[in-house]
């Protein structure tokens, strides 16, 4: 196994490192219910919480092992029960700060959304990665793409029906899916969405198969979002994105229309319908979700962006068919970086524009060879990777930020 494999690896094992821990866990309690004294099951609890115990409270125990010299090990039904709670009582005492650990001060700093976005100097273009091909590193036809918190990329590449994954100068990692209809495989994906907040998982807009697909990354293996109930029936959808729980929000391209799923895959909002009103959407083809569940909807057709509420509420619109700055035409993909600004690829001027989160236009940027802008990530230290569907490659930008003051 290469590196990279093995990095990929390793993303597996922190998915399954919780799973671990609790068995560490058990075998912890396990071991404590066959010790004859409460103050040596605090040593066992004082191990598995990996802290240091008071010396008051290891002084309290060795008060009931004289007081209790048979309480382990549990004879009974009642004295397991008792012993039970005390058991988790020792836990609870001995996962605390060691005595005479004095707590310092916290300084609490405010979190992004509260805290003014620095301004946004210039951004320039850096490199391209990829090449037109079947092989590992090259792509048919790229569309959405997404980072993950190890900087890796994933890239629909809708051409040869399959996702793959790169690391952020364009080697290869690894890849899945190939043609076909069954689960894990796909009929021109168009987009991809990664969740971390309860759970790792790999959403997939199975555009062509008209369903979205996900798999966590224990075992790989792909399930539907959701049961084919009459309401929630897709068609071509070519949008995904996440929220803050942890909810997916699907574009339901052929519906005109987008959804929320829980956590469950229970859908629980819809909103759209063919036109172009205010609550109407013509040929919508991604979003995004905000830190406040505001949805960002590329509403394609009409050459707008349409903000809603985390209700459903639209609540703001900006755009319209045009070349001038803050103007669109036929806008494919959208996407928010840290300090919620707006990354829109308007495919259609061959540029990509940033926005406000209320619409404000802020800059434009592109790059000689971009011909059509589809798919865009942005990754923590400000690189954009924007996905070129007809030079099937991905362009590579960096964002310069003006340095901000707390």
């Amino acid at each position: 196994m290469n590196n990279r494999r093995r990095s990929f690896s390793n993303l597996k094992c922190n998915a399954a490192k919780r799973a671990c821990e609790k068995r560490k866990f058990r075998e912890k309690v396990a071991e404590c219910t066959k010790v004859k004294k409460v103050s040596k099951c605090a040593k066992v609890a004082r191990d598995a919480c990996d802290v240091q115990i008071p010396l008051s409270t290891l002084q309290t125990l060795r008060t009931l092992d004289t007081l209790y010299p048979t309480f382990f090990p549990l004879r009974t039904l009642g004295h397991f029960t008792d012993g039970l709670c005390l058991l988790l009582l020792v836990l609870y005492l001995g996962c605390t700060l060691p005595e005479g650990e004095i707590a310092q001060p916290i300084e609490i700093l405010p979190s992004n959304r509260e805290r003014h976005a620095p301004p946004i100097v210039g951004i320039r273009y850096i490199e391209t990665i990829g090449r037109t091909g079947q092989g590992a590193g090259e792509f048919r036809t790229p569309l959405g793409l997404a980072i993950d918190e190890e900087g890796r990329i994933y890239i629909a590449d809708a051409g040869n029906n399959r996702v793959q994954v790169i690391d952020d100068t364009g080697n290869y990692i690894i890849e899945f899916g190939s043609r076909g209809w069954q689960t894990g495989e796909f009929d021109h994906p168009t987009d991809i969405a990664l969740s971390f907040q309860r759970r790792y998982r790999l959403y997939v807009a199975d555009t062509g198969n008209n369903r979205v697909q996900y798999c966590n990354f224990v075992d790989l293996i792909f399930y539907p979002l959701s049961e084919s109930a009459d309401d929630v029936l897709l068609d071509r959808p070519e949008g995904i994105g996440i929220g803050r729980n942890g909810e997916v929000y699907v574009v339901d391209t052929g519906n005109h229309r987008w959804i929320e799923f829980n956590v469950a895959g229970v859908p629980v909002v819809a909103r759209g319908s063919f036109g172009s009103g205010s609550e109407q959407l013509w040929n919508p083809t991604d979003l995004d979700v905000d830190a406040h569940g505001n949805v960002y909807i590329v509403d394609t057709g009409n050459h707008l962006i349409k903000k809603y509420d985390f209700s459903g509420n639209p609540i703001d619109v900006w755009g319209g068919e045009g070349d001038a700055l803050g103007q669109l035409r036929e806008p494919k993909c959208i996407t928010l970086d840290e300090w919620n600004y707006l990354y829109v690829t308007d495919s259609g001027n061959r540029r990509i524009q940033v926005f406000t989160s209320d619409g404000r236009s802020i800059t434009e940027f592109s790059a000689p060879a971009l011909q059509e802008p589809a798919g865009i990530a942005v990754s923590k230290t400000g690189r954009v990777f924007v996905t070129d569907a007809e030079a099937n490659d991905i362009k590579v930008f960096q964002v310069f930020r003006k340095k901000s003051e707390l």
